[in-house]
């Protein structure tokens, strides 16, 4: 029987976890290494007072993939949940906001005074959106007054550049215009949110593997894990992973929560889990409230204000000329022609990739299968192995 292969993973959020969990559930040995001090990343839940809520904004699970759904369900306990999300918009002549739909509805526009503009606008879009640049897609679906009242001012704020310099690859994803009544912002087959949040369903996949916190590896780390392992498997961010900090763009948030006592245990403050603030008049993108999505009834709940432009790794910036790609690529290539062992890339950070949950798990899926593939044709894996 020849030794069983070892794999070390770095990196502890949802692609790095649900990778290690699988490999070792294959028969192989796996290490986890995590540079903070718990695993979760971007996707990490706390709990402030008895109440859970989200540090990094907001993680609804939900997918159409059967395979991704089913591993999730392996370890998690939903609730079901839909999300809707809302925008607040302030028209001219008005003090107070008003809260629709996002992505908008036709039938909430029609009540608007706006509504004769902004009908002459939708009957004058062109028959297929542009995909010069998000700014040009975001007109050519909604015309630019929606375009004006939804999404410009907190593209600039989100990103910190002019919506015309984003690549439009981004948008049919995240930017619509809908007249079917349904608010719903996902229409997956599979929907929910665990009650105490999405930290203890990922801490649960990763509970069997060895894992060290605190642990800041990088390229010239690898030569020390490859005396263990046979593999490696990277979900870090390749700038920093490569000694190469700021060569990549990235965008982060910094969040600002508030802890608030309330009478009534059912009681929110905010009209919906997830309030986009497109508005200058409001220096944050949006508002977090996680006690709509958990359901919790307890004396207080948490509201959470995400500010942009803080120094993270939480959002990778879609140029239009892709020069941010074409690095993350190159770096890529740089890492595996100088390793010493094997190395395999997956996740939202490592592929540079603005992706949500179930794509980052359906990403360590196919990487693990891969890890497997190569270390089964390298002879190195074990009889109980499967």
């Amino acid at each position: 029987m020849t030794t069983t292969p070892s794999v070390a993973v770095v990196g502890g959020g949802w692609s790095g976890c649900t990778a290690a969990r699988l490999l070792l559930d294959r028969g192989y040995r796996v290490h986890l290494y995590e540079r903070d001090q718990q695993l979760g990343g971007h996707s990490r839940s706390e709990v402030l007072g008895g109440v859970v809520f989200e540090p990094n904004g907001p993680h609804i699970f939900h997918t159409s993939d059967s395979a991704v759904a089913e591993f999730v369900g392996r370890y998690a306990i939903g609730r079901p949940f839909e999300h809707r999300v809302l925008t607040e918009i302030f028209l001219e002549d008005e003090e107070e906001p008003r809260y629709l739909a996002w992505p908008p509805q036709v039938d909430q526009l029609r009540e608007l005074p706006l509504w004769p503009r902004i009908e002459k606008e939708l009957e004058n879009l062109p028959a297929t959106p542009s995909t010069a640049n998000f700014q040009e897609y975001s007109e050519s679906v909604m015309g630019p007054t929606l375009y004006g009242l939804f999404v410009r001012e907190y593209t600039v704020k989100q990103w910190g550049r002019e919506p015309h310099e984003l690549s439009a690859d981004f948008a049919p994803k995240r930017l619509d215009l809908r007249s079917d009544g349904n608010t719903r912002l996902f229409r997956d087959r599979w929907e929910f949110f665990p009650e105490r949040g999405f930290q203890e369903v990922i801490e649960q996949i990763a509970r069997p593997v060895p894992v060290t916190v605190g642990a800041t590896l990088g390229l010239t780390d690898l030569e020390e894990l490859a005396r263990e392992h046979q593999a490696v498997v990277v979900t870090a961010a390749l700038d920093d992973f490569a000694g190469r900090p700021g060569s990549l763009e990235w965008r982060g948030i910094r969040t600002v929560s508030r802890y608030v006592p309330v009478d009534d245990p059912a009681a929110t403050l905010t009209p919906g889990y997830q309030v986009n603030r497109p508005s200058l008049r409001r220096p944050y993108t949006r508002t977090i409230e996680t006690k709509h999505a958990t359901g919790q009834r307890i004396g207080a709940t948490v509201v959470s204000e995400e500010y942009p432009g803080a120094p993270h790794r939480h959002y990778p910036v879609p140029t239009v000329d892709s020069r941010n790609e074409r690095l993350n690529d190159s770096l890529k290539r740089e890492i595996r022609e100088t390793a010493p062992l094997p190395v395999f890339f997956c996740g939202r950070l490592a592929n540079y990739l603005y992706i949500n949950q179930d794509e980052a798990i359906a990403q360590a899926m196919v990487c693990a299968e891969e890890v497997d593939a190569f270390l089964a044709s390298a002879g190195g894996r074990t009889e109980g192995a499967s």
